[in-house]
C-alpha cells in the first residue's frame, strides 16, 4: 500500500509540471533520431503472492524512434513541443524459469517539463531539462501460469498483453548530435483480466539513455491555444469480458453505463464528476457459489459516483478517474474504485472509448464503448 501511495503522489507531481508548463516563444531546433538505453530495477511484488518469484534484479534495454512534433496541431503548441515515437523494449524479469522475458511495442510521448524559456541554441546551455514520458502498446512474456509446469506463478495468464509505461527523465548532458538522460521507468504488463491469472508485472528500473539526432531541424512558433468548450456533459455505453477462477474457464459479460459533467479549466485539463452503473454478470456466478443457491440476477448491479481528471490531445483524451461505490452487494473489491483510458473524439458529439477498471493494484476488466457529448 505504501509503496501504490507513493506512486500515485509522484505521478500527480509529475504531472502537475507538465500541465502548468508555459509556452516558450523561441524553441530550439528540433530534430528526429533515436536512442538506447540500458535499465537495471527489479519487479515490484505489489501482492504477497509474487514475494516468492523475485529471485533477482530485473534487467534489459529499449530503444525508440523519435520525431518532435511538427506545429500541425494544437496540442502540439500547448504541451510546449513533445517529441513522439516508437518505442521497443526487452526486459530480463530476474527470474526466467516463472516469469520469462518480456517484449514491448508502444507508441512513446515524452511531455516538457521546463517552465522556463528555452534558449534558442540547442547545445548544453539550454540547461536543465527534463519530461514526463507516457507508453501505449502490446507486449509478449515468454511465461506465463500453466496448471503442469508453472502453477506458482500466477501472475499472467496470457502471452499477449497490453503494456504501459510511466517513465522520468532529466537532461545529464548534451552535445553537437546528442544528449545524454537518465532516468527512472516503470513497465507495466496486464491483460485486463481478459484471461487468469492476471496479477500482472510492475517493473521499476532506473535507466540511463543516449539520445542521437540529426543536425537538421525547424524552428517552431507557438500557435494560438484556444479552448473548444467550457463544460461538457456525456453518457456513454461499454462493454468488456471477464474471467473468474479457475483460471480458462467461461468468460463473463460486463456492461457498464456512464454519464459525466466535466468542466474544462484550460486547453490541457478538465474537472469533472459523474456516476457509473455496473452489471458485471461475475459477480452474480461469484454469489451464487458463496451462498451455495440461487441469488437474484439484480444483486449484480453497482452503482459507484466519482471525480474525473482528463488531459486533452486535441480530439484524444487521457481520463483518470476515481469512484467510491454507494451501491454495492458484492463487497469483497472495496470501496473504492479506479478507471482509466482515452477517449477519441470522432466528432463534434460523437466518440469512442478504451477504459480499464481496477481496484488500486488489481485489474477488474477492461471495457470498449461508444457515447455521446452534449
Amino acid at each position: 500500500m505504501a509503496l501504490r501511495i507513493v506512486l500515485l503522489v509522484l505521478i500527480q507531481w509529475l504531472l502537475s509540471f507538465a500541465l502548468t508548463a508555459k509556452d516558450n516563444r523561441g524553441i530550439p531546433p528540433r530534430n528526429r533520431g533515436w536512442n538506447f538505453s540500458p535499465h537495471y530495477g527489479y519487479i515490484v511484488p505489489h501482492t504477497s503472492q509474487m514475494v516468492h518469484l523475485i529471485q533477482g534484479h530485473a534487467y534489459g534495454f529499449f530503444t525508440s524512434y523519435y520525431k518532435p512534433v511538427n506545429n500541425t496541431k494544437m496540442w502540439h503548441s500547448a504541451y510546449n513541443f513533445p517529441e513522439q515515437g516508437v518505442d521497443f523494449g526487452y526486459i530480463n524479469t530476474g527470474n526466467l524459469r516463472q516469469l520469462g522475458s518480456q517484449f514491448a511495442l508502444k507508441y512513446w510521448l515524452d511531455l516538457p517539463l521546463n517552465r522556463s524559456r528555452i534558449d534558442l541554441n540547442p547545445q548544453s546551455k539550454n540547461g536543465y531539462r527534463h519530461w514526463i514520458g507516457l507508453g501505449l502498446g502490446v507486449g509478449y512474456t515468454t511465461r506465463i501460469w500453466d496448471l503442469e509446469t508453472n502453477h506458482q506463478s500466477a501472475v499472467l495468464g496470457s502471452q499477449i498483453n497490453a503494456s504501459l509505461n510511466l517513465q522520468y527523465a532529466m537532461r545529464l548532458f548534451d552535445f553537437n548530435r546528442g544528449e545524454v538522460r537518465f532516468g527512472l521507468r516503470i513497465s507495466h504488463f496486464s491483460n485486463g483480466a481478459f484471461q487468469l491469472p492476471n496479477l500482472g508485472t510492475n517493473n521499476a528500473a532506473l535507466f540511463l539513455a543516449y539520445h542521437f539526432r540529426s543536425t537538421e531541424g525547424q524552428n517552431l512558433i507557438p500557435q494560438e491555444i484556444i479552448i473548444p468548450e467550457k463544460h461538457r456533459f456525456t453518457i456513454a455505453a461499454s462493454g468488456g469480458l471477464k474471467e473468474i477462477p479457475p483460471p480458462t474457464g467461461k468468460k463473463f459479460g460486463v456492461g457498464v453505463l456512464s454519464l459525466l459533467a466535466e468542466k474544462r479549466i484550460s486547453y490541457k485539463s478538465s474537472f469533472g464528476i459523474g456516476t457509473d452503473v455496473f452489471y458485471n454478470s461475475s459477480l452474480h456466478e461469484m454469489m451464487e457459489r458463496k451462498e451455495e443457491g440461487k441469488v437474484n440476477k439484480s444483486m449484480a448491479l453497482q452503482n459507484g459516483w466519482l471525480v474525473s481528471y482528463t488531459m486533452h490531445f486535441d480530439a484524444f483524451e487521457l481520463k483518470m478517474q476515481q469512484g467510491v461505490y454507494v451501491l454495492d452487494h458484492w463487497k469483497v473489491d472495496g470501496t473504492f474504485y479506479h478507471r482509466f483510458g482515452l477517449r477519441y473524439r470522432i466528432n463534434e458529439h460523437v466518440f469512442a472509448s478504451v477504459m480499464l477498471k481496477t481496484h488500486f493494484a488489481k485489474a477488474d476488466y477492461g471495457e470498449f464503448g461508444m457515447g455521446y457529448a452534449f
